[in-house]
């Protein structure tokens, strides 16, 4: 995995945990870590950031080719351009993941490509203008303390942060999924943020998960 974003890769490794057969066997943060890994330790599967603080994900992806043709890479972005899926195709990437899913939406995903099959998730959305990123907390963090949260809304955005599906979390507390789903809903509108990334900032920042 590349991805410098540390919450993401939190998420992700949550994710990664619900797929078997999956082994996770390193994370790096800077396209040249992850560039050199790739090389010494030949994964046969990638999960790439599209915009690394080095590199884009695409000249990672160059850079590997010629070492690792047949390395599946998935790219994930919040972003994604409109010139993306052909440039992606032509350097034989199998799947390309939109940041913004829910942890049961993108382990499909990841399936899917390690199956063997191609999965563009985001392309529906690619002719949209750039949005602002959503995975910052509004504005000072500080200002949203936990205790504009319900114990059941705290309950649940822990859950939910630790990349739970709603079907899963209204399992585990012995709720409807659509019960989990109205809760979610609150959380967000209370927060000021748009999804599970952004949730898991502010988890983080007032110690809900780890």
């Amino acid at each position: 995995m590349i991805e410098d974003d540390p919450v993401y890769r939190l998420f992700l490794q949550q994710v990664l945990k619900k797929i078997d057969g999956v082994v996770l066997v390193g994370e790096f943060e800077t396209g040249k870590d992850g560039i050199e890994a790739c090389i010494k330790l030949k994964p046969n599967a990638l999960l790439l950031d599209l915009h690394l603080p080095d590199h884009q994900g695409v000249e990672v992806v160059r850079a590997l080719r010629p070492t690792l043709p047949d390395m599946i890479v998935m790219l994930m972005t919040a972003h994604p351009r409109g010139d993306l899926p052909r440039e992606l195709l032509k350097l034989g990437v199998q799947g390309f993941g939109d940041k913004t899913s829910d942890s049961l939406e993108l382990a499909k995903t990841i399936r899917s490509v390690l199956a063997g099959g191609l999965s563009y998730t985001s392309i529906a959305g690619l002719a949209k203008p750039a949005a602002d990123p959503v995975v910052v907390l509004p504005g000072d963090a500080q200002n949203v303390k936990a205790d504009a949260l319900t114990k059941r809304e705290l309950e649940i955005a822990a859950l939910v942060s630790s990349a739970l599906s709603s079907k899963e979390v209204a399992a585990k507390l012995g709720l409807s999924t659509r019960t989990v789903e109205k809760h979610r809903a609150n959380i967000h509108a209370k927060l000021g943020v748009r999804d599970v990334v952004g949730l898991t900032r502010w988890c983080m920042f007032h110690g809900l998960v780890k």
